[in-house]
């Protein structure tokens, strides 16, 4: 929303002229969302502009939102610094008897809106790491850790780079504090740059570095003009950072900075001082892949855009179950033209990390059999196997969170439900499951807790009814993570008529089938699309022009099934159901792994 937005003519607030404890003057609405509003007002004295972040009337009484607020003033209060937002106030105002932030208005545009119009040169993007970077710099040394850095939430006024500002710690945690978020206490941000600490990994243990983690993707975005996919599933989440993604597109004279900044074990990183104090060294290069973009340094227009309010989700289920794997909580920030969530997960005392998956073809980890590198491209340093910030687990830790993924996999909530333990620890477990329904979901949450003593994090996928014959089938021979095939995406929503590319892996010697199941309940065989790889099979799947939930199977047997290569699209019921006949009149042991595709305009 932009403070020439139509749509805010119906808008109802606090009108214009108001007074706020006889010190700001509100002038107009500038933002809204499920926790609050955000107004541009003046000093009465001074006339000076100020941004006021104003909590709902039906927020008042509401302790954790009200935490939240205290939590932002508090955090930042004394910590001057010119890439923060300087804030001011936090007080009640007496007659309205609404809580509400004080701070500076800063006239720009998010980082995020800038890039929709191309990526930075390599000066502008130097420029830009070492303002924000320096700001963050002085969080950290304030014990102050802001876990939700991304581009929309970096404001760049004038569309100077040099004079980009870093907003909304209203997820900061004070490390000095010792204090907790006020839901749950592990990750608060967008899942496309959260760390690999956030979403589970390496004990959950929540440190500067994730802010060093979470900077490096913006800055692979700010340079290339393309966000690395860190998103989708939790299960993807979790194993997309696992290893050093891709860098094949950044400028060689930056790459090994950001393979520091974006390596999975928080020890390995660079400190986000490091990062401030880095420049470049040595002649330039050309960068692995054009950069074409414009040069925000170049710039003398005034940005048109105040700060803003971004959009709320809506919350189903209770507080530790999300839907399309992020809960929709109390939001109340500002940037520019983005949509946003805060997903709360719970701080997970001794999760361990998975093993790390098998080697892709194709990506920046080395193969099997040795072979030196390219000239131009520099590997990533080898990740240890196991992560060293995980806690060591009780002589019986191994034992007791098997009988927690048996009780996961064993579990019966109904023919359209299906979950799969993604990490499991003695105290803590994230699942993810398919459904057409939160209801079961609900009921397996507290069915859970009462059996282990702790509440688990399930990530629901929603389907359609129509999908929910899938849905079924992978309950029936999905649950064999050891031995199911791995479908890895280049993306989980996409735009209706683009293309969708993966690999399919942990097939062995087995006839792979891959199958796609539309939001209308039809099956279609797309294993003709299959490609040989080194160890996978590679596909291109060009998406229909729909909208709604998709879901992909690959399906694992060790022969043929006449009934899994029908020619034509079959309904999903009979479908699924001639699949698991003709697979048990033949006792041929099948398995079969989903993932969930939302197609989108």
């Amino acid at each position: 929303m932009t403070a020439n937005d139509p749509s805010r003519s119906s808008y109802r607030g606090v009108p214009p002229g108001t007074r706020l404890n006889g010190i700001y003057e509100i002038e107009a609405v500038i933002g809204a969302g499920g926790m609050g509003e955000v107004y541009k007002c003046r000093e009465i004295q001074t006339g000076s502009p100020v941004a006021v972040k104003m909590l709902l009337p039906d927020m008042v009484d509401n302790e954790a939102a009200l935490a939240l607020f205290r939590r932002e003033a508090a955090a930042l209060h004394n910590l001057p610094h010119d890439a923060i937002v300087r804030y001011f106030l936090f007080t009640v105002e007496p007659v309205l008897q609404r809580p509400y932030l004080a701070m500076e208005f800063v006239n720009g545009r998010s980082l995020s809106n800038m890039l929709d119009e191309g990526p930075l040169t390599f000066e502008a993007l130097v420029k830009l790491m070492q303002r924000v970077a320096s700001g963050l710099e002085a969080a950290h040394e304030h014990g102050i850790i802001h876990r939700d850095v991304s581009p929309d939430n970096i404001i760049v006024p004038l569309d100077d780079v040099r004079r980009a500002k870093i907003i909304d710690f209203g997820i900061a945690r004070s490390t000095q504090m010792g204090d907790k978020t006020i839901i749950g206490s592990g990750f608060a941000g967008k899942d496309n740059y959260a760390s690999p600490e956030q979403v589970g990994l390496y004990g959950n243990e929540i440190t500067a570095k994730s802010d060093v983690y979470s900077f490096g993707l913006v800055l692979f975005h700010a340079l290339t003009g393309q966000k690395l996919d860190m998103g989708g599933s939790q299960f993807q989440l979790v194993e997309k950072r696992r290893r050093v993604p891709d860098l094949g597109a950044v400028d060689m004279r930056i790459r090994p900075l950001l393979e520091r900044m974006l390596q999975p074990d928080p020890a390995l990183r660079a400190t986000m001082a490091e990062v401030a104090k880095w420049t470049p060294t040595g002649s330039a290069q050309p960068p692995a892949a054009p950069l074409y973009g414009f040069d925000p340094l170049a710039k003398s227009q005034a940005g048109t855009s105040a700060p803003q309010e971004r959009a709320p989700s809506t919350t189903r289920g209770s507080r530790r179950i999300w839907l399309g794997a992020c809960v929709a909580g109390l939001l109340l920030l500002l940037g520019g033209g983005g949509y946003t969530f805060y997903r709360f997960v719970w701080k997970a005392p001794g999760l361990e990390a998975l093993p790390p998956p098998p080697k892709l073809a194709g990506t920046s980890t080395p193969p099997s059999e040795p072979a030196p590198p390219p000239p131009a491209r520099q590997e990533p340093a080898k990740l240890p196997s196991q992560p060293t910030v995980t806690p060591s687990p009780s002589p019986d830790g191994q034992g007791r969170a098997e009988r927690i993924r048996k009780y996961v996999t064993q579990y019966s909530g109904g023919d359209c439900f299906f979950i799969l333990p993604v990490a499991v620890s003695q105290t803590a477990a994230v699942i993810e499951g398919y459904g057409a329904s939160t209801a079961p979901f609900d009921t397996f949450d507290k069915a859970f807790r009462k059996e282990q003593g702790f509440e688990a994090s399930v990530g629901v996928r929603q389907v359609n009814q129509a999908q929910c014959p899938a849905v079924k089938f992978l309950s029936q021979v999905g649950s064999d993570q050891a031995r199911a095939p791995r479908i890895n995406l280049s993306a989980t929503e996409l735009k209706a008529g683009e293309t969708l590319n993966g690999t399919v892996e942990n097939f062995a010697n087995r006839v792979v089938e891959l199958l796609m199941v539309s939001d209308r309940g039809e099956v279609r065989s797309l294993s003709y699309l299959l490609k040989p790889g080194v160890d996978s099979l590679s596909f291109a799947l060009p998406m229909e022009r729909t909208t709604g939930p998709q879901l992909l199977l690959a399906v694992a047997a060790p022969q043929v099934l006449d009934s899994l290569r029908q020619p034509r699209p079959t309904a999903a019921d009979t479908f699924f159901l001639q699949a698991t006949s003709e697979a048990q009149r033949g006792n041929v042991a099948i398995t079969a792994a989903g993932r969930y595709v939302m197609l989108t305009n």
